[in-house]
């Protein structure tokens, strides 16, 4: 290989290497400028929704569950919402199976 093979070697690389890190620059920014979802889950090792933040249906809620190890699951759940009538809600739910088991609201 000639000096100026690995010249232009050297050259392309940079070449790359700078495109690489323009790309880099542009995705940074754009996640910086907004990251935007309705539901976000968090799951531990095997792979089960722990925590669940979620923002639908006029309603932003986190909740945080358990599962049994018999197949139940008990979870809390913290919420605020806006009804169809422009009221608001704020609360906390316990949960067991899916079902509402106790419920506390603000106000």
């Amino acid at each position: 290989m000639t000096a100026a093979d690995q010249g232009e070697r050297v050259d392309d690389l940079a070449a790359r290497l700078a495109s690489v890190e323009l790309e880099l620059a542009m995705v940074r920014a754009s996640v910086e400028e907004r990251l935007r979802t309705r539901r976000l889950a968090v799951v531990d090792e095997r792979g089960v929704e722990r925590v669940v933040l979620d923002a639908r249906h006029r309603t932003g809620s986190v909740l945080v569950r358990i599962d049994g190890p018999d197949g139940s699951t008990t979870g809390v759940e913290i919420y605020a919402g806006e009804s169809e009538d422009g009221s608001h809600e704020v609360g906390l739910c316990v949960l067991r199976d899916g079902d509402v088991v106790s419920r506390w609201t603000a106000g």
